[in-house]
């Protein structure tokens, strides 16, 4: 028992020490903290517009497609959020100690990340429409990812979770919109 008790210690100062080095450029410019903040929270709003936008152009094509986008998305993200509740996983400023970089109310239910779940859902789900836009909703959700990690709010595996559950629901999303 105690043997874990310190592999554990030593993973969470380990991920501590990673932290700090990734942070620490950032922490080193005035206005860069900032600068992860807005664009965290911009990335957010980001995404609930595209899908608003996507939702309009595929009732304005089939209403069916605009029901598959919807339900399927809607299921995945209720899949996840349960998953998230049953697992609750700690944050990393409550595993490791750490002053995250952008504040979130919380400490549990870190994984997978909802957030970048429902970024890589929705950029999956743009294929039904347009590759292109699909494309750059897809790198704005890496982007998303990266910001939850640096901000300190996720750690890589819960980001990581979240977009190969976002892909997989975009895509099944994504080919029935295409079937209607």
């Amino acid at each position: 028992m105690r043997e874990r008790e310190s592999e554990q210690a030593r993973m969470r100062d380990s991920y501590a020490a990673r932290y700090e080095r990734w942070t620490a450029p950032l922490s080193a410019r005035p206005g860069a903290v900032q600068w992860l903040r807005r664009a965290n929270e911009t990335l957010k709003w980001l995404f609930c517009g595209a899908y608003g936008l996507l939702l309009v152009l595929a009732v304005w094509q089939s209403p069916g497609k605009a029901a598959a986008l919807l339900i399927v998305t809607a299921l995945g993200f209720a899949a996840v959020s349960i998953a998230r509740a049953r697992l609750d996983a700690p944050r990393p400023r409550t595993a490791c100690g750490l002053d995250p970089l952008v504040e979130r109310e919380g400490a549990g239910c870190s994984f997978p990340s909802r957030h970048v779940f429902s970024a890589f859902a929705i950029a999956s789900s743009w294929l039904s429409v347009s590759g292109a836009v699909a494309a750059v909703l897809a790198v704005c959700a890496g982007v998303l990812g990266w910001c939850r990690v640096l901000g300190g709010v996720h750690f890589p595996r819960d980001v990581i979770a979240g977009a190969l559950a976002g892909i997989a629901t975009g895509l099944v999303a994504c080919g029935l919109a295409l079937g209607m």
